[in-house]
């Protein structure tokens, strides 16, 4: 447990002028937005101790709160102070009851309806319904009441722009671009100026701006961890390469809950030539059977890969591959976390793709695993 802090000076601007009844931080991402909230929620909570209403914390889902803002917290302040979400979608945070609600879907948050909210902490707003955040204006009704937001900018007709273009007197708003966070690596900095370079996201990720996408349908960052153990015991997919300017693509994936754990290799090589290399990465994160479609290659692939032992599920694919990805990666996007090395050509391709995308080894494949894992467990829509 380490609660000592040195904040940067945009961290500190915003601790000074923050004094609205909306507070929103929006600009790149690993620019330093979040980090500082660790320290201010429990400042909050304190601030308006013993005053009528409810401590709230919103996110995309629960699931990403207690990933996101929890667990966190429970770095810095330690477990006694700051409690896990329980089944009642509430945690103890400084000895006050919090509650933490997935704001992706207005019936998570009806308890909030006819309650006034003395302090509202929301993370990921631009994932949220728009109903939930009409609903929070009308309950943070009290003049002591406060909101702090924070996000990452997507297209400049997404709702909560315009919110942010209308805001009156009692909105402060504070932007961030890469640059702003002076402890994150220099090298860092640059290699990701590199890779999102003449996209859309350059702009968003890297200067903080409201840019429009042409046609992208995944918009947001993707989530990482670099726990190997999240995916043992799960599933792997291979969209296999040819020959040509294709790519080979493996995914492994794990399901846990609402969230979907993957790991991503892409390879522009002939699928012959990695027999190896696809046996030792599902091996070593014991990921089991090996999905692949038999459309192309007549169970070419699926043969190879048994004459090695290994276990395998071929199928004959039946799904448009637009269709697929639209439906069931976009569906899972916002709660699939990525295992740390998964190679940045992957995610590239995830974030790069539209209809009309040259390549799609690394959606497609992505998209299969959440297809089949969509369908072993309950809705993702569950809960809070």
């Amino acid at each position: 447990m380490n609660n000592c802090i040195e904040l940067t000076p945009k961290q500190n601007e915003y601790r000074r002028c923050a004094v609205k009844t909306w507070n929103v931080k929006v600009g790149a991402t690993r620019s330093g937005k979040t980090y500082g909230d660790y320290w201010l929620i429990p400042k909050r909570i304190r601030e308006v101790r013993g005053l009528e209403g409810l401590y709230v914390i919103l996110g995309n889902t629960k699931g990403t709160l207690q990933r996101n803002v929890i667990e966190p917290m429970q770095m810095i302040w330690g477990a006694e102070l700051v409690g896990d979400i329980g089944a009642d979608n509430t945690a103890q945070i400084f000895g006050e009851k919090v509650y933490c609600l997935g704001a992706d879907n207005v019936k998570h948050v009806n308890r909030l309806r006819g309650a006034s909210v003395k302090y509202c902490y929301g993370d990921e707003v631009v994932t949220w319904n728009p109903d939930v955040f009409s609903m929070l204006k009308s309950r943070l009704d009290k003049a002591y009441s406060r909101c702090d937001l924070t996000c990452n900018p997507e297209g400049p007709t997404h709702w909560f722009k315009r919110e942010l273009d209308r805001a009156g007197e009692d909105w402060y708003i504070q932007t961030y671009t890469i640059d702003d966070n002076p402890k994150l690596d220099e090298a860092v900095k640059e290699r990701m100026k590199r890779d999102f370079s003449g996209t859309v996201f350059y702009q968003r990720y890297i200067l903080g701006l409201w840019a429009a996408s042409e046609g992208a349908l995944f918009t947001t960052m993707p989530q990482y961890c670099n726990q190997v153990e999240k995916l043992r015991d799960g599933i792997a997919h291979v969209d296999a390469a040819y020959g040509g300017e294709d790519y080979t693509a493996l995914t492994c994936a794990k399901r846990d809950g609402d969230t979907l754990y993957l790991y991503g290799r892409l390879w522009r090589k002939h699928v012959d030539t990695l027999m190896d290399a696809l046996q030792s990465e599902t091996e070593r994160l014991m990921c089991a059977p090996i999905y692949c479609e038999t459309n192309g290659d007549k169970g070419y692939l699926a043969r190879e890969l048994r004459r090695r032992n290994m276990a395998v599920r071929a199928y004959p694919e039946k799904m448009n591959k637009y269709l697929k990805i639209s439906t069931y990666l976009k569906k899972w996007w916002g709660n699939i976390v990525f295992l740390e090395g998964t190679d940045k050509d992957y995610i590239a391709q995830i974030m790069d793709y539209t209809e009309d995308a040259e390549h799609d080894d690394a959606p497609d494949s992505a998209a299969c695993c959440c297809r089949i894992l969509d369908r072993s467990g309950a809705s993702l829509y569950v809960g809070g």
